[in-house]
């Protein structure tokens, strides 16, 4: 029975959203304590925080011998992030206008994502490789938490009890977003087993489900005006799977992924990213032409999805 299903999804919908407003007060919340921008602080909580599905797969993946799986997971949630859910932001924003903080973060981001693909080049992440990346990654969020706001953190017991309390609701906001976002996602699988559709759409819902907490955060933080906590979640995501996710992995077993689409996924990865960085560096701003282009390279990624699918069943 398809009615089920649905109204699950409903309810999952609507406990995401719920639970994203609460974490976007939190991360404000704890913002100021640090003297952290907005952007920092959603990049180093939210987006490390929001890793933990992929890195628990990747890590389930290595130590069964296959770490290809994991990598394959990873690098397909970064193309959805970078293309379908900036894409979405960016249109339903109409005009994201970046500061300088912002755009300098954003320009390391891209130094940090090409790191695994220059480590790829001999065809594997080695163990020494996964040291590299986990070691770039703390040395990337220890610069990124030196660029505080004038000022002072709150000091203080009271304060220092405050920042406990706002980081355990932050925690069980998040828990139970991604806990909505799961029933979101498993009951949007089901009904399309139900409707009788391809795999390869079943395994699109998936891919897209798992990104949803992403999403639901950067379109409620965009709402209330606080984008910068919308973009340094995804960006922190991104960054977070590209070197330390990918780092542990490699550490528990080298990754030989697999041809052809792990590799060029992560050429895609590279792309966009490059993509992102010139159009903030050149006027700062990302307008609804950025996001409907980004949005294309995501159904292009589908389509070259299917047609090597299609090939491999038809071999």
């Amino acid at each position: 029975m398809v009615l089920i299903p649905i109204l699950l999804i409903a309810a999952g919908l609507t406990v995401v959203v719920l639970c994203a407003d609460e974490a976007i007060k939190r991360l404000l919340n704890i913002a100021r304590f640090f003297r952290l921008s907005e952007f920092t602080t959603s990049f180093v909580l939210a987006g490390v925080i929001a890793i933990l599905p992929e890195l628990t797969i990747g890590v389930v993946a290595a130590l069964s011998g296959s770490s290809s799986l994991g990598y394959g997971v990873i690098i397909g949630s970064n193309v959805i992030d970078l293309t379908l859910i900036v894409g979405v932001v960016v249109l339903y924003s109409g005009k994201l206008t970046l500061d300088s903080a912002m755009i300098k973060n954003i320009r390391m981001s891209f130094l940090a994502v090409i790191l695994p693909v220059v480590l790829f080049f001999d065809l594997e992440i080695s163990r020494l490789d996964g040291v590299i990346l986990i070691a770039a990654f703390a040395v990337y969020v220890t610069v990124l938490l030196r660029n505080k706001r004038d000022g002072e953190a709150t000091q203080g017991k009271r304060a220092k009890l405050r920042f406990i309390f706002e980081f355990a609701i932050l925690l069980v906001s998040l828990a139970i977003l991604f806990a909505g976002a799961t029933l979101v996602t498993n009951n949007a699988q089901e009904v399309s087993l139900l409707l009788g559709l391809p795999l390869f759409v079943v395994g699109v819902v998936v891919a897209v489900g798992t990104c949803l907490p992403e999403l639901v955060f950067a379109l409620r933080a965009c709402n209330k005006k606080h984008c910068g906590l919308g973009l340094g979640n995804i960006l922190g995501n991104v960054l977070a799977d590209s070197m330390l996710t990918i780092g542990i992995i490699a550490l528990i077993q080298p990754i030989k992924p697999t041809f052809p689409l792990p590799p060029l996924a992560t050429g895609l990865v590279m792309a966009v990213s490059a993509l992102i960085v010139y159009w903030v560096s050149r006027d700062g701003v990302l307008d609804r032409k950025n996001g409907a282009l980004l949005l294309g390279v995501f159904v292009g990624f589908l389509v070259m999805q299917a047609v090597i699918e299609t090939f491999k069943l038809a071999i």
